[in-house]
């Protein structure tokens, strides 16, 4: 039997944790925190395959898989949770996210859905051999050059 005692700090429990979730979705900080791992990851994802393309590392379908899904990942979190990567009040601090995204934020989410489009397709084409392979990561890192020179401060 649950006393009242024990409802009680459960009550706070619950609340408490709703609250710490509730500040964390609201901190800049946080948020942009998330987004650097995103793009970690995704950076990550890019010099397994950038060594695979120049020759650097041999092509390994298992590594080429793992790094394009990370990428699609990061392209996915860049669209779909756009409103969680890119919360207002993350658009200052320190971070090297150009203030062109939430102005463009539709063309943005666009560019990163193709990532994550391309991304899954470099999945795909790493399955089937590394010249489609190369095909598709090649189109792939094309979203990310053209997305890094609108959308990223240097």
């Amino acid at each position: 039997m649950i006393t009242c005692v024990s409802r009680v700090v459960v009550a706070l429990a619950i609340v408490g944790g709703i609250s710490v979730a509730a500040l964390a979705s609201t901190d800049p900080g946080g948020v942009i925190k998330g987004r650097r791992a995103l793009m970690k990851a995704n950076g990550e994802g890019a010099k397994v395959i950038g060594a695979m393309l120049d020759g650097s590392a041999p092509f390994d379908a298992a590594k080429a898989t793992a790094a394009a899904t990370a990428m699609a990942k990061a392209g996915h979190g860049f669209s779909a949770d756009f409103a969680a990567n890119f919360a207002d009040g993350s658009q200052t601090g320190d971070t090297k996210a150009s203030p062109d995204i939430w102005t463009n934020k539709d063309e943005f989410t666009s560019k990163a859905a193709a990532l994550e489009s391309d991304a899954n397709a470099t999945v795909t084409a790493a399955g089937q051999s590394e010249d489609a392979f190369k095909v598709a990561a090649g189109r792939m890192f094309g979203n990310c050059k053209g997305c890094h020179e609108k959308y990223k401060l240097k």
